[in-house]
């Protein structure tokens, strides 16, 4: 595979400075690359660094309030800074390099922060990994500019996807609209030409039990912690304000038991989300070696728990795409090579195992599509509609009562709810049931899809816009390769297939626990039941399903 594409604000001016008259300082800038392995930019910097003898420093950026415009979750900003503490480490232990971290409130303070460090610390190199959303791409010209002006070339690369945006292009050289075609060219080209993964030698033999190292190391863990702590507490604050502050009696609204416990959410997600590149990859191994070959029937079933785990590490840069994909794909080798003996295996065993890694591969190429997407129409980041026709004909609803009975799970539809505690309780939700309360939200009740969009960045420790983005979009119809606007997942159908025994339904909503699961799978039979048998508790379903479909297909006929 080709070396990464990089982008370059290189100085016609610059010069290299020599070590006979000062040693070179070179700066890697980490954004949401939060790993030493297989991060693009840092080995082409260390590379260059190695060829003169350069030092080499890193910087991170805290920037609450341009994170709470960009409706970060506060799980996500919890894992980021809990993984700083392990990059920290890993960073000094291996390489000696010093990642400072500062905090600034949005990316205009970042330029200004930025080039006075540079100037401060006499850099000559800033490198960085490419990020696509419009603010970023308009910090790092801007940056760029000044950089440039000082003669400090600012070199940015790709890294996010496992083949960079416009690698995979129609043969009039078009993005692709449709993932199907996407994918098989997206898989021919990485069958012609295998990622390679960036590797960095250690540069230093650092032992954390010799005294001046771990006395150095403790005063770079203890600086930051001083910094971290408080900015959560800050960030937990206007966060909670944010999602809550738009209706003051909402928590007055539902029983105290479903609302937002950040306490306990963050708690629960430092529990299930343990930080850092090591723990990120320990996660994968676990995957690969126990779950991936049975994941195209559990990843439907939210009770089994077997998905991989790894989209929060994904979306924060804490794991490589390139290292999953190539990964699996020595998995779907041994599968595909392995000998059968005394017959306890057969053919179909192992075109099972394949497809069940190969649907795994296609949730990688499903991100790299959405990220592709983003670069070929900027205006999805703008939050409209991949056909914004379509999305303009549509009579969106602005209910604030039927999305907050949504968002706190209230709606009378079981699966719904129980997926929307899940994500409040834990920051996190299950695939399956993301489409499902998506396609809840834009079709029976109506209502704009950017509500949804919004609320899921705002709580998801994974949010990530282009996955998320497109995802909606999916659900509204509204999208590229966006589900048709007359299949309408039935909530009470979805939930019997893929929760026949309404395990996790009732781990998720205890007040039906007694509630038995063919009751819990049929409208009609749920509505008899809470008639007879009145919940305080659970309400009735706030909409009929057959009807709220009738409807929406009415609107997107119009369309």
């Amino acid at each position: 595979m080709q070396a990464a594409t990089k982008y370059s604000y290189s100085s016609p001016n610059a010069t290299m400075p020599t070590t006979a008259v000062t040693q070179p300082h070179y700066l890697m800038w980490f954004r949401r690359d939060l790993r030493i392995h297989d991060n693009t930019a840092l080995s082409e910097l260390c590379q260059l660094a190695s060829q003169h003898d350069a030092k080499v420093s890193a910087i991170f950026f805290i920037t609450p309030n341009q994170w709470l415009e960009h409706n970060m979750a506060l799980t996500q900003v919890d894992l980021i800074l809990r993984t700083l503490t392990e990059l920290t480490r890993l960073l000094y232990l291996q390489f000696e390099i010093q990642l400072t971290v500062l905090v600034e409130q949005n990316f205009d303070d970042c330029t200004k922060k930025l080039v006075d460090y540079c100037q401060q610390q006499g850099i000559q190199q800033v490198f960085a990994n490419q990020e696509y959303e419009l603010n970023e791409i308009q910090r790092d010209q801007n940056i760029g500019n000044h950089l440039t002006a000082l003669n400090i070339d600012f070199k940015l690369f790709h890294d996010q996807c496992i083949l960079p945006p416009n690698a995979v292009l129609t043969q009039d050289g078009q993005m692709y609209k449709v993932f199907t075609p996407f994918y098989k060219r997206w898989l021919q080209q990485l069958e012609l030409n295998k990622p390679s993964l960036a590797h960095i030698e250690p540069t230093v033999q650092l032992s954390n039990k010799q005294q001046a190292t771990q006395q150095t190391l403790n005063k770079l863990l203890n600086k930051l912690e001083d910094t971290t702590q408080p900015t959560l507490k800050s960030y937990q604050q206007s966060w909670l304000n944010k999602i809550l502050g738009s209706n003051l009696d909402l928590q007055k609204q539902f029983n105290s038991s479903h609302n937002i416990d950040s306490q306990q959410l963050l708690a629960n997600c430092k529990s299930e989300f343990p930080a850092g590149e090591v723990n990120a990859c320990h996660r994968l191994d676990q995957f690969i070696n126990q779950d991936i070959l049975s994941y195209d029937i559990a990843r439907d079933a939210p009770a089994a728990n077997q998905t991989s785990g790894l989209s929060p590490y994904l979306a924060i840069g804490a794991v490589s795409p390139r290292l999953c994909y190539l990964q699996a794909y020595k998995a779907l080798n041994s599968a595909s090579n392995t000998i059968n003996i005394g017959n306890k295996g057969s053919d179909s065993d192992k075109s099972n195992h394949s497809t069940d890694i190969l649907r795994w591969i296609s949730e990688l190429a499903w991100r790299d599509f959405y990220r592709h997407q983003l670069v070929a129409k900027p205006n999805l980041i703008k939050h409209q509609a991949f056909y914004p026709r379509i999305d303009a004909k549509v009579a969106w609803s602005y209910n604030t009562s039927e999305f907050n009975h949504w968002c706190f799970g209230q709606t009378g539809f079981p699966i719904v709810d129980a997926a929307m505690r899940c994500l409040t309780a834990t920051g996190f939700m299950h695939n399956r049931l993301r489409m499902i309360v998506a396609m809840f939200l834009t079709k029976d009740l109506l209502i704009d899809w950017r509500l949804g969009e919004k609320y899921f960045m705002q709580m998801l420790i994974d949010g990530d816009f282009a996955s998320n983005n497109g995802g909606w979009q999916w659900s509204a119809s509204t999208g590229t390769d966006a589900a048709p606007y007359f299949r309408i997942m039935n909530p009470f159908s979805q939930s019997k297939t893929h929760d026949k025994d309404a395990i996790f339904i009732k781990t998720w909503l205890p007040e039906l626990a007694n509630v038995p699961a063919n009751i819990l799978h049929d409208e009609a039979k749920l509505r008899k039941y809470l008639t007879e048998n009145p919940n305080p508790d659970y309400p009735m379903p706030i909409v009929e399903h057959k009807q709220a479909r009738l409807r929406a297909i009415e609107q997107f006929k119009q369309s």
